[in-house]
């Protein structure tokens, strides 16, 4: 049986379409991660590890602890959290160096302490590059932050080649007869979801 030179060309051509599609489709996914999205955290008493869990749930993100291998629990634990705080010092973490080439986007989230981000996600910040990638920032709180400090931990971050897309902070007390009071579990969480839509903007995620 003979074919004519068009539908033996129009054949090979199509082989080869198929040979190739597979691994360039999965070689572009693979260099190309837009719309993957990591949450790196570190939660003291579990309010922002609260927060991270219903954004992790929602947005479909991976997820790293930060941890800090200093002693954080009880009173002293925050004390000492604080102090170095206030002075700026790093503390060992792990994992220092977590694996970011396969994200575009990626939220950092911590405590707030003495006005600023905890010794574990500084030293995290300080310690690492993010060129190219989407950077939001979410924070837990007792109360609400004051600009400068907000603006100087964007500033940090994207010393470090982030691209800030956001900052968003959730306050885990609230007020009754005029007494501070921790908010409930479901509160904090619903406060967090609150953000959902303006952080998919921010990351440009679908909504």
């Amino acid at each position: 049986m003979r074919y004519s030179s068009s539908l033996v060309t129009a054949a090979a051509l199509l082989i080869v379409l198929a040979v190739l599609s597979a691994p360039v489709s999965e070689a572009f996914s693979q260099e190309n991660p837009v719309n993957k999205t990591l949450i790196l955290y570190y939660s003291r008493t579990g309010n922002t590890k609260l927060c991270c869990e219903a954004l992790q749930k929602e947005l479909g993100a991976d997820m790293i602890k930060i941890k800090d291998l200093k002693n954080r629990s009880g009173g002293w634990g925050f004390f000492t959290g604080a102090v170095g705080s206030m002075f700026d010092v790093h503390t060992d973490i792990d994992p220092a160096k977590p694996d970011l080439s396969p994200y575009k986007n990626i939220i950092i989230a911590s405590p707030i302490w003495t006005g600023t981000l905890s010794s574990a996600i500084r030293t995290l910040i300080d310690k690492n590059q993010f060129d190219g990638k989407k950077v939001l920032l979410f924070t837990t709180t007792n109360a609400a932050e004051k600009e400068k400090y907000i603006e100087k931990s964007k500033a940090r971050v994207a010393k470090n080649g982030a691209q800030v897309a956001g900052y968003y902070q959730v306050v885990v007390k609230k007020e009754v007869d005029k007494q501070k009071i921790d908010k409930s579990k479901e509160e904090i969480v619903a406060d967090t979801l609150k953000y959902l839509p303006e952080i998919k903007k921010a990351l440009s995620l679908p909504q």
